[in-house]
């Protein structure tokens, strides 16, 4: 029989336990954003985008202004080449490789204003490229992207990029000379080796370019031999860090006897005498400074021109001045070499153009040190992402992309896209086209000034233009009087008069030259801008023209070309010693100051009057006359549409016996104005 198991109550079932993974080690910092990488990777894609949108900001309505005063330098050498008319050289072809450029957009299509500017357009094309090329070769490729997109919108470069004048060319052969002068130098010297190249630290190709590069650079504008104090101050900061102290020490003393003869006095004398024979004097005096002048006008206004670039900057770079002028600093940390060629190759002739070479100072003049200002705001963002990686360095792809961008975003915030959409849609052809930041001068248009004249003018008319290259080129004739009595002189520094022409002949370069040829020329026209009533212009032969030419407001629109003609045949004008157009646009307000001489016994008199004739007033609260800057009488309006005179009267305690300014103004706030402003042609003040 089966034995019987002995029954044992069952246990308990056993309470399971959750398995959970191992807690691993200490978790790795997460992946941040791979920068390096990630600009290698869209480098060439996003230079190629800033590219094709600055070549588009800067093409776009590129003939749509008339050409400037300056443009003509290059535009009526090249047309007069290709046409068989004239010389490829002349006194004031600075930039000759400009006109150069020029030849062949002109030899297919015909002296276009598009194609005067186009190699401009090139060039500034250009600039965005080498300033990417310089910026990475300097530290990387990310410095270089952030340069190439301030450069893309920066205002100052598009605007240059578009005139037909040596500045965008300038800007792309001086970076392009920095560029080969780095390649060639930057080799550290080998003592022992074998090729003298390898011994001296030098590239024999880039080496070589150099001259060829320089040459180039010079023939675009003078201001390229600037490029011997970069040399001279970079080679010497490179010797005082230990980077081949030989290689650089003798560098910089090649460069010392040009700097030396050029900043003392007595040197910079010597050489002056030997360069005159050889350039053209005004370049001699221009290039070796006058110190005595220098002390004068540091005495007098210190910083003027300092001010001037350094507005330049502020204005242009925007959100990124100040992170500019820290990267200037920043790029010693980042790389001491390439923060040696930063600093000397903006603040060198930053500190020469405001400080030694500083007549005339212009903020155009800077635009060949602007490109490393760009580089060194490149520099500062590259210098805080590394900073905010060492310091967090569990920092999030969010915020990573962030810093990387945020450069980017501040050039967008910053542009000045109000006056480079100005400029790409041409939505403003006359007047201050962009901030006087940027260019202080007023654009004129004179294509439809120079229709009227071609429209209305006979065989054997005489003609004189304020600008003879403007009335050259839309009228294309090479015959023009320039109508202009003073000059500029170099040594006094100051304004002169020209002197009569003993010889006779056709000439409005004196009061006298104007008043013989106009009255042995049966015929002719005097095309005038703002020149007109500038320090250019003697006095007596401005109020002469009003007294004995014929004005034609319909000329143009704006009157901001004034048209004059005389025929001797005619009556002068009646009662005519001014002409003032104002209201037509609103950059056009006010008139100058003139200045008027009152007798003493004017003041006896029972009552004194204005008298005035005008056309175009349309209300009496259009035009003012405003005596000694603190009174202002209202012109009455114009009952027809022809001239009228009419007279008020003024109270005597405005005016004051002797010296007496008087100014015209157009108060657009206040009238119904259909005729768009008003021109006045005869002021008086007399007793009644």
């Amino acid at each position: 029989m089966a034995s019987k198991k002995k029954h044992q109550p069952s246990r308990p079932a056993q309470k399971q336990e959750l398995k959970r993974p191992p807690s691993p080690a200490k978790s790795a910092p997460r992946p941040v954003v791979d920068w390096p990488a990630m600009a290698n990777r869209y480098a060439v894609p996003g230079l190629a985008a800033f590219l094709v949108v600055g070549f588009l900001i800067r093409v776009l309505n590129l003939p749509a202004l008339s050409l400037w005063i300056d443009e003509y330098v290059h535009v009526l050498r090249a047309k007069n080449v290709v046409e068989g008319t004239g010389p490829l050289l002349t006194d004031d072809n600075n930039g000759i490789l400009y006109t150069l450029s020029m030849l062949p957009g002109f030899a297919v299509f015909g002296a276009k204003v598009f194609w005067a500017r186009f190699p401009s357009v090139l060039f500034g094309l250009g600039m965005i490229y080498l300033v990417y090329r310089m910026g990475a070769h300097l530290f990387n490729r990310y410095v270089g992207l952030v340069a190439a997109f301030g450069a893309t919108f920066s205002l100052y470069l598009v605007f240059w990029s578009r005139m037909g004048r040596n500045y965008a060319i300038l800007g792309f052969f001086s970076l392009l000379l920095g560029y080969v002068f780095l390649r060639a130098t930057e080799q550290k010297a080998t003592p022992d080796a074998p090729g003298w190249w390898q011994r001296a630290g030098l590239s024999p190709k880039h080496t070589l370019l150099i001259p060829v590069v320089g040459l180039l650079s010079l023939l675009s504008h003078q201001l390229s031999f600037f490029f011997v104090f970069t040399v001279g101050v970079y080679a010497a900061i490179m010797a005082a860090q230990g980077i081949d102290r030989k290689k650089y020490t003798w560098m910089a003393g090649i460069t010392l006897p040009f700097l030396l003869a050029v900043l003392i006095p007595p040197l910079g004398s010597v050489l002056k005498s030997i360069l005159q024979p050889l350039l053209l004097s005004n370049i001699a005096e221009w290039a070796i400074p006058d110190w005595g002048r220098l002390g004068k006008l540091f005495s007098e206004k210190p910083l003027e021109a300092f001010n001037l670039y350094n507005n330049r900057l502020r204005y242009d770079l925007h959100w990124l001045y100040l992170p500019a002028l820290a990267g200037l600093v920043v790029a010693f940390r980042v790389r001491p070499a390439a923060g040696a060629w930063l600093l000397a190759s903006f603040l060198v002739p930053f500190l020469l153009l405001s400080f030694v070479f500083r007549e005339p100072f212009l903020s155009r003049y800077l635009i060949f040190a602007y490109p490393y200002i760009l580089i060194a705001a490149g520099v500062f963002f590259y210098a805080l992402w590394q900073w905010v990686r060492s310091k967090t360095p569990d920092l999030s792809n969010t915020t990573a992309y962030a810093l990387l961008a945020l450069p980017f975003m501040l050039i967008l915030a910053g542009a000045r896209w109000t006056s480079i959409a100005d400029l790409t849609l041409a939505r403003k052809l006359e007047g201050h086209i962009v901030d006087a930041q940027v260019a202080s001068w007023s654009f004129t248009d004179w294509k439809g000034a120079c229709a009227f004249v071609e429209k209305n003018q006979k065989q054997g008319d005489l003609l004189m233009s304020t600008v003879p290259t403007a009335a050259s080129y839309y009228l294309d004739r090479n015959d023009v009087l320039w109508f202009r009595q003073a000059y500029y002189d170099n040594q006094s520094k100051s304004y002169k008069f020209n002197a009569p022409n003993p010889a006779g002949g056709p000439s409005a370069a004196s009061f006298e030259d104007l008043v013989r040829t106009v009255q042995q020329n049966p015929r002719g026209w005097l095309i005038a801008d703002y020149y007109l009533e500038n320090i250019f212009t003697d006095e007596k032969a401005l109020l002469w023209v009003y007294q004995n030419m014929h004005y034609y407001p319909e000329a143009s629109p704006d009157g901001r070309v004034m048209v004059f003609g005389w025929d001797n045949a005619r009556p002068r004008p009646e009662r005519q010693n001014l002409v003032v157009e104002l209201g037509m646009d609103k950059d056009n307000m006010e008139s100058r100051e003139f200045h008027l001489s009152l007798p003493q016994e004017l003041f006896s008199q029972p009552e004194i009057v204005l008298t005035a004739r005008t056309s175009g007033i349309d209300t009496n609260r259009e035009g003012l006359v405003l005596f000694n800057g603190q009174n202002a009488a209202w012109l009455p309006p114009n009952n027809g549409s022809g001239v009228e005179e009419q007279s008020v009267p003024i109270p005597r305690e405005w005016i004051r016996p002797g010296p007496n300014t008087i100014q015209v103004l157009y108060e657009p706030e206040r009238p119904r104005d259909p005729r768009k402003g008003f021109t006045l042609y005869f002021l008086s003040i007399t007793g009644k």
